[in-house]
């Protein structure tokens, strides 16, 4: 029903509604520090081990947007004032990371209760459509703030360069995390455990940006197009378009810390070498035409999560290295080891031994394929 209110004066009032209430939301947190004794940004890092368990330092860091230093320093407080603990991971017992003390959040969530007494009573006159709503547009701010505050973290653009070079130093880094914030054209990747730096990249065409904080480095195209592929994917056919289809790059990492790899943007033709290398994780969300992925004997269970309509995936592995494979979607063809599957719906694929070995890939493909291949060589 129309409110008879114009459009745009309605998409204000939300726009606006929800910037105050961002900052009502920073000062009560604020508050809650100070009750408790604490900095705000140790708040913010108990608020993101409660809802996401237990995680490494620098992780911590990039959902905080903190330094890795800064991050380490604030777990450091947090763990002498008794409101977390440092333990070996379980998946790789030369990580450590770090978790909430259960016993010690009962001050926090007590400071939090009127608030959320509050906030139940504030909902109670709305319908259930219009709960979806607010959810649906709440939850959609988060990924909202978390984007432009990733982009408010990059250097200022540069005019467009044709070719170029990048190098960032290892310092006192102990593990790497790659991410393309918005997608990769034709990319290959590398790991070179005689690499001096942390890694190395070249670049045909116009330059991504590139920024190396804690161990994070991020790549960044312009929001172009710059993918051609045309793929079949459960039925549906998927066409994309070109701008700058002379885009194309290589990073080399160093192979002598572990790594984990992110695209968020999807992928137009995108090959790694990582057969030198310790893969953590890989994700690729958004869909891709090409990809191939090389890799080495796995520490630990190691995701490889791939989202989004696919043309071709090629996956090798190491011979006697166990996986499993966990499909969503349609599939026109599949292979692993030479045995062939297809059709819709869920599929659940195992290697002999797959649940009983302690290093594993597994594999999550959702959104559909045309072609994947999982080999061992």
């Amino acid at each position: 029903m129309s409110s008879g209110v114009p459009r745009d004066g309605l998409t204000a009032r939300v726009v606006l509604a929800g910037r105050k209430a961002a900052a009502q939301s920073t000062l009560f947190s604020q508050a809650v520090a100070d009750r408790l004794g604490l900095a705000g940004s140790d708040v913010d890092c108990l608020d993101i081990l409660i809802e996401e368990g237990r995680l490494t330092v620098g992780r911590l860091a990039e959902l905080t947007g903190l330094t890795t230093g800064s991050a380490t320093r604030m777990v450091d407080r947090l763990e002498q004032a008794g409101y977390v603990s440092r333990s070996p991971d379980p998946a790789d017992r030369r990580r450590v990371v770090v978790a909430a003390v259960p016993e010690r959040l009962a001050a926090l969530s007590a400071l939090h209760d009127s608030l959320r007494a509050a906030q139940r009573e504030a909902v109670a006159a709305y319908d259930d459509d219009q709960l979806q709503a607010i959810a649906s547009f709440l939850e959609s701010s988060i990924d909202v703030f978390r984007d432009e505050a990733t982009r408010l973290r990059e250097p200022p653009p540069d005019e467009a360069r044709s070719g170029g070079s990048y190098a960032a130093p290892v310092g006192g880094v102990t593990s790497g995390r790659l991410i393309f914030l918005s997608g990769a054209p034709r990319i290959t990747v590398r790991g070179d455990a005689t690499l001096t730096e942390l890694c190395r990249a070249e670049f045909a065409g116009p330059v991504p940006r590139m920024r190396v904080r804690g161990g994070v480095v991020t790549v960044a195209y312009p929001h172009s197009g710059w993918f051609d592929w045309r793929a079949q994917v459960a039925g549906q056919a998927i066409v994309a378009s070109a701008h700058w289809r002379k885009d194309a790059g290589e990073i080399v990492l160093n192979a002598t810390v572990p790594w984990s790899i992110e695209l968020r943007g999807g992928a137009s033709s995108w090959s790694a070498d990582l057969r030198k290398l310790r893969l953590e994780s890989f994700e690729l969300r958004g869909g891709a035409n090409k990809v191939e992925l090389l890799l080495s004997r796995p520490e630990g269970v190691v995701p490889i999560r791939i989202k989004g309509g696919i043309s071709r995936v090629s996956i090798e592995r190491p011979v006697g290295v166990a996986c499993g494979l966990e499909v969503r979607g349609g599939v026109s063809e599949i292979s692993v080891d030479g045995e062939g599957f297809k059709g819709s719906g869920p599929l659940s694929i195992q290697t002999p031994d797959a649940l009983e070995s302690p290093d594993r890939y597994e594999i999550e493909l959702a959104g559909g394929a045309t072609k994947m291949i999982i080999t061992a060589r």
